[in-house]
């Protein structure tokens, strides 16, 4: 079987690149088809195989692009998503056939194709890794990470534990960790690879899918490393297949959804500033109704006052005026009464009839006591006396001069 390492691209038109690798003739392994199931860590299966860990395939939330199948802008050229693919397939392991007892660790790195549109976002990945062995000796460590850096690595398989320029530095079989400072690390996954230690093939597969949706921009790349440590033995034999599978949005897409989802924050705080301000000016309206309102029963309070007080100034007016007008009729009694008086000197000795009636009122007017017997007032010095000799009035008091 010969290798190859294969790099597709699928946009708009679909292109192909092929980049070969050496070829060196083997038997072909024996295949084994098995179903990975959802487990928390790697499980070892009997007839040594292993399975890592999968992880269930995201549902789709209305956010982003995968809501419906087929996609709704599939028509569109401009808003189409991208594919690109890449495959590496070699039996038996070139890079590892020369020295074979010595390559007890190596590192296979697979490129991920990235879209000839410029900064594209990686929405999607998935790559499919079985690695097969035979006469091998002992288990063996995997490991797979899904990388982004713009350190250039060689495509391929690398013999050694070299750091690659995007590891720090280990010793032995320990776990490769990422240096921060020069990669990004999208994923992860460790798995031990159980060997027969005899003719029959053992397998180890792995099948992942993340959803990075990271910018990926000029000059960073993204790849898939296969890190494995194992005990080769003189008879080993090896075979591995990598299948890599990259789904891409084109940048202009994402700034206009983004621009798009901006403008319709605008919109939304536009819509609300709008309805704050009619709120107020509802409220503003309706607190000068609220204040007219108060003003108009204030002044039909205060009209309702003064209309009370003037009723009240009418009637004490009109009191005013019935007092003066009886003071004015007393007046106008008193002087006829005073004009109907006799003189002193034509006063009659006695009393006549007007006399009596003047010195009743005069008495009563003056609260003093009038004669009980009724007797007859005589005229003397100073006014009038009754025969009893007991009541008395003047001539002044009677109004007499």
């Amino acid at each position: 079987m010969s290798a190859r390492m294969h790099h597709t691209c699928h946009c708009a038109q679909t292109a192909f690149a092929s980049v070969p690798c050496a070829s060196v003739p083997a038997a072909a392994p024996q295949m084994c088809m098995t179903t990975a199931c959802q487990a928390p860590a790697p499980a070892i299966v009997p007839g040594g195989q292993t399975l890592a860990r999968s992880f269930p395939v995201l549902e789709a939330n209305g956010k982003g692009p995968f809501t419906s199948y087929p996609a709704v802008n599939a028509a569109d050229a401009d808003e189409a998503l991208l594919h690109t693919h890449a495959s590496f397939h070699e039996e038996p392991i070139v890079a590892l056939s020369a020295n074979m007892r010595r390559n007890d660790t190596w590192t296979l790195c697979v490129p991920v194709p990235a879209p000839s549109t410029p900064n594209p976002t990686l929405v999607s990945l998935n790559y499919l890794i079985k690695y097969a062995t035979t006469g091998d000796d002992g288990n063996a460590t995997v490991q797979t990470d899904v990388l982004l850096t713009t350190t250039a690595l060689s495509a391929g398989v690398v013999p050694g534990a070299a750091a690659l320029g995007v590891y720090r530095p280990s010793a032995g079989y320990a776990p490769r960790m990422v240096d921060a400072a020069a990669a990004h690390c999208l994923a992860t996954t460790l798995a031990v690879k159980c060997n027969g230690s005899g003719e029959q093939w053992s397998h180890f597969l792995d099948a992942q899918q993340i959803t990075p949706n990271v910018r990926v921009g000029a000059g960073a790349q993204a790849y898939i490393m296969f890190h494995v440590a194992e005990y080769p033995t003189a008879r080993m034999m090896r075979s591995l297949a990598v299948e890599v599978s990259a789904t891409w949005q084109k940048e202009e897409v994402e700034r206009k959804a983004k621009e798009e989802a901006e403008k319709k924050v605008r919109e939304a705080e536009a819509k609300a500033a709008q309805e704050e301000a009619e709120k107020k000016a509802r409220e503003a309206a309706e607190k000068l109704a609220r204040e007219e309102e108060r003003q108009w029963r204030e002044e039909e309070r205060l009209a309702r006052k003064a209309e009370a007080e003037e009723r009240v100034k009418a009637t004490q007016a009109r009191e005013a005026e019935r007092v003066w007008r009886e003071e004015e009729r007393q007046a106008r009694i008193e002087a006829e009464a005073r004009a109907r008086k006799p003189s002193v000197e034509a006063a009659p000795p006695v009393a006549d009839d007007t006399t009596q009636s003047l010195i009743k009122e005069t008495m009563a007017k003056l609260r003093m006591s009038p004669c009980p017997q009724g007797y007859e007032f005589v005229k003397n010095e100073k006014g009038y006396t009754c025969k009893g000799g007991s009541h008395h009035v003047t001539f002044e008091q009677l109004g007499m001069k």
